[in-house]
């Protein structure tokens, strides 16, 4: 049996017996989310619980401070940032900033792989929140947030994350880079919106890593965008997916009218836009 079956019918029976080692939200950004649903939660409640991750707290005063929220004064403490930010957005928004944190392995292969997960997630998220951002100007994502839409690209290849562990937990047999690349390919969605609805995220984010590769077929008009349209068609604007016989192609979603020109990502005013959100995350 090769590596590549091996590692695919471990993963598979790890999942059909639910012994399958998912990715955990990272400590506090569990803590936040758990927080938010108390209605009795504050600000004051949220800073102590976020002031504990330094990493975190840094990224949304950064955030706060940011062209994305309109930031003018500046914010120089994270009570301030979270003002900013405001409580309808804090969990969302600190949830996507954590999910960086979800695996950190040591076999050196398996460490190239998890740059290469961040670096990817990074831009999908960024070029999400620009295509988001196109289409509400143009009066049609008033469905769509840019915040939901900035945390769909984040998880939409959060399925690579169990992948990695399997290979870095059993590095002798699995830390090959083409065999992990093809694994990455063959179920890393299915692992994904395993994972989501394991967080118990809204079923709109659950579906996200299904439609990553492809896109939704059924899409018929750009009314019903929704946030596997977008990912997936950051993932192609971006060049972290190929079209493929099956999927959505860039000339599909401009004739449904979710981008206005063929030439929309080579714009000057979008790619500023991407630069600017792509260092925000960084």
């Amino acid at each position: 049996m090769s590596s590549q079956n091996a590692l695919y019918l471990l993963i598979d029976e790890r999942l059909r017996r639910d012994e399958l080692k998912l990715p955990g939200l990272p400590e506090t950004a569990e803590q936040v989310r758990n927080a938010t649903m108390d209605p009795d939660c504050n600000l004051h409640d949220l800073s102590h619980i976020i002031q504990q991750d330094t990493a975190l707290t840094a990224r949304l005063i950064r955030l706060a401070n940011s062209a994305y929220l309109g930031g003018r004064n500046k914010a120089e403490s994270l009570m301030q940032a979270l003002t900013r930010i405001g409580m309808r957005r804090i969990r969302t928004l600190a949830l996507a900033m954590a999910m960086e944190q979800v695996f950190k392995p040591d076999n050196d292969i398996v460490q190239m792989f998890s740059q290469q997960f961040i670096v990817e997630s990074r831009e999908i998220a960024a070029a999400a929140v620009v295509i988001t951002e196109d289409l509400q100007r143009r009066g049609i994502g008033h469905r769509l947030h840019q915040d939901v839409a900035l945390l769909a690209g984040m998880v939409s290849r959060i399925g690579v994350a169990p992948i990695l562990h399997m290979a870095n937990e059993f590095a002798d047999s699995f830390a090959n880079p083409s065999f992990i690349k093809e694994c990455i390919t063959q179920f890393s969605s299915t692992l994904g919106s395993n994972i989501l609805s394991y967080w118990q995220f809204t079923p709109n984010l659950v579906q996200v890593p299904l439609h990553y590769y492809n896109g939704r077929m059924s899409l018929n008009d750009a009314i019903t965008v929704n946030y596997c349209d977008i990912v997936h068609l950051a993932a192609l604007l971006t060049g972290n997916v190929k079209p493929g016989k099956d999927s959505v192609t860039l000339v599909e979603y401009q004739m449904l009218g979710v981008i206005k020109t063929d030439d929309f990502w080579q714009q000057e005013s979008v790619q500023k836009s991407y630069r600017q959100m792509l260092d925000l995350l960084s």
